[in-house]
């Protein structure tokens, strides 16, 4: 049986990644947000318990467990940072799998995880700690997804696809078979990516190729 949960942010996010643990009938105490003012709040039907380095301070680490509620549209670091402060203070972030998700067994998944509803992993994927599999998000055989890698709804990593960590896949991107993205890179929304990519960068459009970010 799981432990009771404590949803760190009450965003679109944290809405989603609630809905998911639902499903699943796992028990949420709430959320948590940044913002103060929204403490005695409620979000999805939920409270919101205060602010989110102050609330698991009043729980024991050995009854609650937490679930990263924080998405992000471009940049995965907020995520990673609020996370891994956390567990350097001995918090335990759960996996999320979504009932209509089909993981392979043989695929191997990190700790925290979150595979959303109609997201596929296929044999012989690696995913790293803290990433997303977001909403129909599909990551094919033999894929190696670094940690705090955000795969947006739709988009799709052929096989023995490698992402370094802290990249963001964008909504229906494509990225072809057996390539290689480096580090924190941003890949858009419907881009097509058919060349290995360094890192660190945006690749956007059909064939993707790098652009300079918008000021």
């Amino acid at each position: 049986m799981s432990l009771p949960v404590i949803i760190i942010g009450a965003g679109g996010h944290a809405a989603v990644v609630a809905d998911a643990l639902m499903a699943c009938g796992i028990e949420i105490v709430g959320f948590t947000d940044i913002d103060s003012a929204r403490r005695g709040g409620r979000h999805l039907g939920l409270p919101v318990l205060g602010e989110d380095r102050h609330v698991p301070a009043g729980y024991r680490q050995d009854n609650i467990v937490l679930a990263n509620g924080i998405g992000g549209v471009a940049s995965t670091e907020l995520r990673q940072n609020v996370q891994t402060g956390l567990q350097r203070a001995g918090w335990q972030f759960m996996t999320v799998q979504h009932p209509s998700a089909i993981v392979s067994p043989k695929a191997q998944i990190g700790p925290g995880v979150q595979m959303l509803a109609g997201s596929i992993v296929q044999v012989g994927a690696r995913i790293g700690e803290g990433s997303i599999v977001n909403t129909g998000a599909v990551i094919e055989h033999d894929c190696e997804v670094g940690s705090f890698v955000h795969t947006a709804p739709r988009a799709l990593l052929c096989g023995d696809v490698k992402v370094g960590s802290g990249s963001h896949v964008g909504a229906g991107a494509v990225v072809k078979q057996g390539l290689r993205l480096g580090p924190c890179t941003l890949v858009g929304a419907g881009a097509v990516v058919v060349k290995d990519f360094d890192g660190h960068g945006v690749l956007m459009g059909t064939p993707a190729r790098p652009v300079e970010p918008a000021a």
